[in-house]
């Protein structure tokens, strides 16, 4: 069960909501103020956080940023806690990092839905991939927003396998784990060897990579990795699919057609000219960045995108 903070300045509301959750088998911790609610969760150390929005003292969104920002409780899951329910609103609490919010009034079978969700959210983050051992595309996700929440300088880099399928289906199950292996070794050891500190590498599924860093390495790191991947790739491939530089697989009716040999095409989107309020838009960048980044003979390509506006 979870150890769940309720900071509400409503107190029988608080509990109410606190004698439900006891009764569910969590712990349950109540603060009726803003002030202090920080230190408060530093204390017990939450799983979960209920936090009111309207708060005497300091508001929700003010606490939901400083626990974004503590290397001890950044990783809690946040619920907003709004009597308002309007858009604006929302999106702005969603901004300062809280993983979901619940309308007020509420009935309390909701709310037990509502962390019933997120603690699944939480177990997830700390699922690997079976080959990669590489975090998915939630727990990236979360990470992306939490960093986005702190004004952080970052960028993020979107790594396609182009030919990873072709190669697949000359080499079989076992040459994609092969590839799938080397590639996540590849973009993790790069992080180390360029000394890329407070980097995030996940794997998003099939042979897309996604890594967040910061601002200041993406281009030493993508200009490495391209480069190492295009000397090292070759190590997949016969000495003459190398000297060829294709192989051969199996097409339509049967007969054997060239695909070219693996490169990759890198996508990176940043905050340096471009102001991000959530993960959702840099991933729309990514996908626009990604399209760009088309692998040629010459090997890998890197497309970054430059713009100071959304057109």
């Amino acid at each position: 069960m979870s150890r769940i903070l309720i900071v509400d300045d409503d107190v029988d509301l608080a509990e109410l909501v606190k004698v439900k959750l006891t009764k569910e088998g969590h712990q349950a911790f109540v603060i009726n103020t803003g002030q202090g609610a920080f230190e408060y969760a530093k204390q017990i150390k939450p799983n979960i956080c209920l936090l009111d929005i309207m708060l005497p003292g300091v508001t929700g969104y003010q606490i939901c940023r400083k626990i974004r920002k503590d290397p001890e409780l950044y990783q809690i899951a946040v619920l907003m806690l709004t009597a308002l329910g309007e858009e604006p609103e929302i999106i702005h609490g969603m901004e300062q990092g809280a993983d979901d919010y619940l309308v007020k009034p509420f009935k309390l079978e909701r709310l037990m839905d509502k962390i019933a969700s997120l603690n699944v959210l939480l177990k997830s983050l700390n699922q690997r991939h079976r080959v990669t051992n590489l975090v998915g595309t939630d727990a990236f996700k979360r990470e992306l927003n939490h960093y986005l929440a702190r004004d952080a300088a970052i960028a993020c880099i979107y790594v396609d396998v182009v030919g990873f399928e072709a190669y697949c289906k000359s080499r079989g199950h076992e040459g994609q784990d092969r590839v799938l292996k080397w590639v996540s070794n590849l973009l993790v050891e790069q992080t180390k060897a360029l000394s890329c500190y407070e980097s995030t590498v996940a794997h998003m599924g099939r042979q897309h990579f996604v890594i967040m860093m910061k601002l200041e390495d993406y281009e030493r790191y993508c200009n490495s990795l391209a480069h190492t991947f295009d000397n090292e790739v070759k190590q997949l491939y016969t000495t003459q699919e190398v000297q060829q530089g294709y192989i051969l697989v199996s097409g339509a009716e049967g007969r054997e057609v060239p695909a070219p040999l693996m490169a990759l095409a890198i996508g990176v989107a940043h905050t340096q000219f471009r102001s991000y309020k959530s993960g959702k838009k840099i991933f729309e960048i990514l996908a626009q960045v990604r399209q760009k980044a088309q692998p040629n003979n010459s090997g890998s390509v890197i497309f970054v995108d430059r713009r100071r506006t959304d057109r």
